[in-house]
């Protein structure tokens, strides 16, 4: 086997390992929490977790799908060219966290009463904020090097740092961890930790950072290429994240612990998708370029090997849910009916994943991003009429039906658009 370009199927293994590492250190933080916690002050930390990594995301604005698909397409032994789009890619998250920075503080109030129920402090709510910019270098640290092919470094520093550094502040301040929300100044100290930690991956590209003559992007450049992508990046959780915030709004702070639990069980299957994702995306891109070719077979047998993967580790968490939710508290059991919902509604948005990526190597992500915003609407709609009356069921319910719609959508506009027809691309 050629060693400088191993097989699909081997580099998403090794994806695939370094990803499961990611699930259970994630797993070991969330049992902690549980097992350390009231229901209602687990939901909290929870609730906070998914605010402050919800924000993170729009306000990055796409940027990190930009970085990817540029510099996915650079030649490998241009680290200066790849220097100035990752430096260009800092400074425009750097400008637009610190805008939503501000939006947090503006919100903070009316979040901790329909969110939090009153129950959180302010002063870490309002610190939390902070941890928009730190989980944004994260982020884009990990997205450049998944672009160059460093997959399993990539899915470490998103997957794992911040849960080791998360864990690692817990069992230094075990002693008064669970007092006075000290939890969730941890939390927020986890993720400055992580930030500056993932720095340490880019230790190669530091020089290219500030070449001598760049080649300029500017923050209006970089914004006018990231934002037709951002919707691609948002939807991987936005549907989760919505399901979790409306939760939070319409039931109460146990009904959150609840649900995250579920929820959390079911990103299982989305790490597993996340491994892939890092290992096709780059390749197909490259292969668009330069080997068209071969586009159809490669596409083909990544298609099969995500419906593969995915079925499987689904039916092997269906048969486990129970006993899963067991492990984090005997009351999170409740939550099997929402745990084996979720499972379903992820395998199905897992059958999009390489269909949606052909929308935007063939340049048009618009149609991808109408499916994507009917299919985020149709799930608000869901959760508006479906928790009321099911509770955390009806919440995963809402995402079902909206991967169910989002996926046959993408599927028929792709055949439609025969978006394979290598030649078509050039028109």
């Amino acid at each position: 086997m050629n060693l400088q370009n191993p097989s699909l199927l081997l580099t998403s293994l090794l994806s695939t390992i370094a990803r499961f590492a990611g699930v259970g250190l994630n797993f070991a933080v969330a049992i902690v929490l549980t097992r350390t916690l009231p229901m209602a002050e687990a939901g909290m930390v929870f609730m906070l977790m998914t605010l402050v990594t919800g924000v993170s995301l729009f306000s990055r604005l796409g940027v990190e799908q930009w970085l990817v698909r540029d510099v996915a397409r650079i030649q490998e032994t241009d680290t200066q060219q790849q220097g100035v789009h990752l430096r260009d890619a800092y400074r425009m998250v750097l400008i637009s966290s610190g805008i939503f920075m501000l939006g947090w503080l503006v919100f903070a109030p009316l979040s901790q009463h329909w969110l939090f129920d009153d129950a959180i402090q302010m002063l870490p709510l309002l610190l939390a904020g902070s941890g928009i910019l730190f989980f944004n270098l994260v982020m884009l640290n990990s997205s450049f090097l998944k672009a160059i092919r460093h997959t399993s470094e990539s899915i470490l520093v998103q997957n794992s740092l911040p849960a080791v550094a998360y864990m690692l502040l817990i069992g230094l301040f075990w002693w008064n961890f669970a007092d006075n929300q000290h939890y969730l100044l941890l939390y927020i100290a986890s993720l400055v930790l992580a930030g500056l930690a993932s720095f340490y991956w880019l230790r190669p590209w530091w020089r290219s950072l500030h070449p001598a003559n760049p080649t300029q992007f500017s923050v209006k450049a970089v914004l006018q290429q990231s934002l037709p992508l951002a919707p691609v990046s948002f939807f991987s959780f936005l549907m989760l994240w919505a399901d979790t915030l409306l939760t939070g709004l319409l039931l109460s702070n146990e009904d959150v612990a609840l649900f995250t639990v579920a929820a959390r069980l079911s990103f299982v299957s989305l790490f597993f998708l996340g491994a892939l994702d890092a290992t096709i995306y780059p390749r197909l891109l490259r292969i668009h370029q330069h080997q068209p070719e071969q586009l159809k077979r490669f596409f083909w047998q990544a298609t099969g090997l995500v419906a593969g993967t995915l079925g499987a580790v689904t039916l092997l968490l269906l048969l486990l849910g129970d006993h899963l939710l067991h492990v984090f508290k005997p009351e999170y059991v409740q939550a099997g009916a929402a745990l084996a919902i979720l499972l379903v509604a992820q395998w199905v948005r897992a059958l999009s994943l390489t269909f949606s990526f052909m929308f935007i190597v063939q340049a048009q992500v618009r149609y991808l991003n109408s499916l994507l915003a009917l299919a985020l609407v149709i799930n608000v709609v869901a959760n508006l009429i479906l928790i009321p009356r099911h509770g955390i069921e009806g919440a995963a319910g809402a995402t079902l039906i909206a991967n169910l719609v989002l996926t046959i959508g993408v599927t028929v506009l792709f055949f439609t658009k025969r978006l394979l027809n290598v030649p078509d691309k050039r028109r």
